[in-house]
């Protein structure tokens, strides 16, 4: 399936870099990928092409280039079968690299990005809490300052990922508590923690979908931070977060849109050579129209992720980039399940067996829907901010 139909020179070596690289790890590969099995060799591929920094300055060891670059990078990879490449993305790169480069301090930038673009620093995002999901400014994790200017951190987060290999994670705590903010949304801090400190306390989600990255629950009593683990300014780290949103939301958009494409590749396969009735399964409408409706709606979801994309790379309103966002992500969403759907209808029984692969894409596609950000909260969204209706939450 060619969804490559107008690209640079550059996009096209790009893509080649990815699909090079993909060739080398198998089905059988990825099915083996979990929380306890992380994919090392894969990691350090990824990291010699520079693909790890593909949106870091060169004066740290990154390539310079932009997020359409990284959509497309994530895009790539997904539909050549490396599953939740989206997911190591997002919480590596984009809360890693993004973070530093948006706001970190000089000397924060030199200690920590070019670890993060050569694979061996291993990132962490700690900010959704059991009370509070996507409720963020009513989070409960506080730090207190001290008279010696440290910070003494308590509180819960949940749903981190890869805290238990992670070097560095990257925490958001109330540092004024919501009632003495001037706006709900101020008074929020983002600080480096070591996420291996003896004051942090995991336990281990159990997770029924393929996740690469362990989940986990965590409980911080007393964790001392430094001022210089503060990212960018106090009090303005859900301000800060908002630099994020939006590559987050379009690179899991853009893993989502590749796994649907890689669904839909087997199913085509599949459903050429199954034989049923004289014939290939594939010759019957009921097999080829949902098919053909899914590839159309990814290929519009993967329209969207790169205008957005494009669009934040050229520096557009930030209010129309995250629009045109919370419509790709969406759009993405709900393209990229479906089309896994139809996948593991058109694979019959089949389709549950873990040898075809089909199941595990469904299921980790469903996750998109969900998070990061909801489908639900895309359409809150898109009705307030897009179509100037009421706040309905």
């Amino acid at each position: 399936m060619d969804f490559n139909f107008v690209e640079s020179d550059e996009h096209r070596m790009i893509r080649e870099t990815v699909e090079d690289i993909a060739s080398d790890y198998d089905d059988a590969y990825w099915r083996e990928i979990d929380g306890d099995n992380f994919p090392h060799e894969f990691w350090q591929d990824c990291a010699d092409a520079g693909l790890l920094g593909t949106m870091v300055s060169e004066e740290y060891g990154g390539e310079g280039m932009g997020l359409e670059e990284f959509v497309m990078i994530t895009e790539e990879f997904s539909a050549n079968g490396c599953l939740g490449v989206g997911m190591l993305f997002v919480v590596n790169i984009v809360f890693g690299t993004v973070t530093l480069e948006a706001n970190g301090t000089e000397e924060q930038k030199e200690k920590y990005l070019p670890g993060l673009v050569n694979g061996d620093l291993n990132w962490a995002m700690a900010l959704t809490e059991p009370n509070a999901g996507h409720n963020a400014p009513e989070m409960e994790t506080f730090a207190e300052e001290q008279d010696d200017g440290t910070f003494v951190i308590d509180g819960a987060k949940q749903w981190i990922s890869g805290v238990d290999r992670a070097d560095q994670m990257l925490l958001a705590a109330r540092t004024t508590p919501e009632e003495e903010a001037s706006k709900r949304t101020m008074g929020i801090t983002l600080f480096l923690v070591d996420p291996q400190d003896a004051a942090i306390e995991r336990r281990e989600l159990d997770v029924g979908i393929p996740t690469p990255e362990n989940q986990y629950e965590l409980s911080i009593d007393g964790y001392v931070a430094q001022e210089e683990d503060i990212i960018g300014t106090k009090g303005m780290g859900l301000y800060q977060l908002f630099d994020t949103v939006n590559p987050e939301r379009l690179t899991g958009a853009a893993g989502t849109i590749g796994i649907g494409r890689y669904a839909l590749e087997k199913a085509i396969d599949y459903a050429n050579d199954r034989e049923v009735f004289d014939g290939p399964i594939g010759a019957y409408q009921a097999i080829q129209h949902p098919i053909a409706e899914e590839y159309t709606e990814l290929q519009a979801a993967r329209e969207l992720v790169r205008k957005a994309a494009r669009m934040h790379d050229e520096e557009y309103d930030p209010r129309k980039v995250a629009e045109v966002s919370n419509m790709a992500k969406l759009k993405a969403s709900e393209a990229g399940h479906e089309a896994t759907d139809v996948a593991l209808q058109t694979h019959g029984g089949n389709g549950f067996s873990r040898e075809y692969t089909v199941i595990e894409m469904w299921k980790g596609t469903r996750l998109s829907k969900t998070a990061p950000g909801s489908s639900e909260m895309m359409k809150n969204f898109i009705a307030e901010h897009t179509l100037d209706m009421p706040r309905s939450y």
